[in-house]
């Protein structure tokens, strides 16, 4: 008897240190591939986000697992950030984030936010938006484009990715800033955007830096103005709107998150992973100066705090364009 009690010891044993190797191997992270979603078609601001930060992951071996860009574009966001919500508990899909995180439940397009329906990995940058044309353009400061705009009240055209989004908020701030009208074009990218300016499809557009940077290089396109507090370190020509006189201000983060409950040593794995990104040259030179950002590294309650902020800029320019009832 004290024999088969032994053995059941060791078979009891052996079982219990199995269980807990798989529950440790169960937990590495990534343990498959990961879906990295972009809500917005290629080219623009954030699917160049995405690319930089899996091209650093994929260069220096950081994950032991391939990561997957997947465009899902449509709904200005609205369905890639839907796909996402509803990929609760996966902790492999993460997305790149705009502030429709914040938004999208205010208009109605999205079911939750940044608190209820996703986690927040890392804010990593702050873009400035700016107003931009080709060089053919007979606009060549921005106080040339609001004359030409008052001249012809509703006849310009300025075009920006997708609708009730920053992209269109900034313009409805500029026409009130300036008291000119024009007509908004939307689009499903920054790069779809940026390709219709230098067609001469359109008047003008709004620009996140990054999404200009090579035309602004190559002497094929000028930034009028940028609806910053001051002007841009590494872009000093280029004026503040408020210091022309039509003064207001917008700004576009730019981040990472994940659907609502991804295990807690993905969240980790995840920050730990955007903190080294985020610190090497590559993003610093690369991203973040060529493309005229603001550096940040938010995560937790500051990031969470900062997102809490934009609410209310949101909602009272939302319903400035009758996107939301009062």
């Amino acid at each position: 008897m004290s024999k088969l009690r032994l053995l059941s010891a060791s078979v009891a044993s052996v079982a219990l240190l199995l269980a807990s190797a798989g529950t440790a191997f169960s937990q590495a992270y990534p343990n498959k591939t990961v879906e990295v979603v972009v809500p917005y078609a290629p080219g623009g601001g954030t699917d160049n986000l995405m690319r930089m930060i899996t091209g650093i992951i994929d260069e220096n071996k950081w994950s032991p697992q391939p990561m997957n860009v997947n465009n899902r574009a449509g709904g200005s966001g609205a369905i890639g950030f839907n796909y996402l919500i509803n990929k609760k508990g996966d902790s492999h899909v993460v997305a790149g984030a705009t502030p429709m995180i914040v938004s999208g439940k205010i208009e109605g397009r999205l079911p939750g936010n940044h608190r209820d329906a996703m986690t927040i990995l890392m804010i990593v940058a702050i873009d400035e938006l700016m107003l931009s044309v080709r060089n053919e353009s007979p606009y060549k400061t921005i106080d040339d484009f609001v004359k030409a705009a008052r001249a012809r009240p509703g006849q310009l055209t300025v075009g920006g990715t997708a609708t009730n989004t920053e992209d269109h908020i900034f313009s409805y701030l500029f026409q009130q800033a300036a008291k000119i009208q024009f007509k908004y074009v939307p689009f499903n990218s920054g790069g779809e955007v940026t390709a219709a300016l230098m067609g001469g499809h359109i008047d003008a557009a709004v620009e996140n830096p990054n999404e200009i940077v090579a035309q602004i290089e190559a002497k094929k396109a000028t930034n009028l103005a940028v609806a910053a507090r001051k002007r841009l370190a590494d872009a000093p020509e280029v004026p503040t709107f408020a210091e022309k006189g039509y003064e207001f201000y917008w700004e576009q983060m730019r981040g990472v998150v994940g659907p609502a409950n991804m295990d807690p040593a993905a969240v980790k794995w995840w920050q730990d992973t955007l903190k080294k990104v985020v610190a090497t040259e590559k993003w610093k030179i690369q991203y973040i100066k060529r493309n005229l950002l603001t550096p940040t590294d938010w995560t937790g309650a500051e990031a969470n705090k900062y997102l809490d902020s934009l609410h209310g800029k949101y909602e009272q320019a939302l319903i400035g364009l009758g996107a939301v009832k009062k």
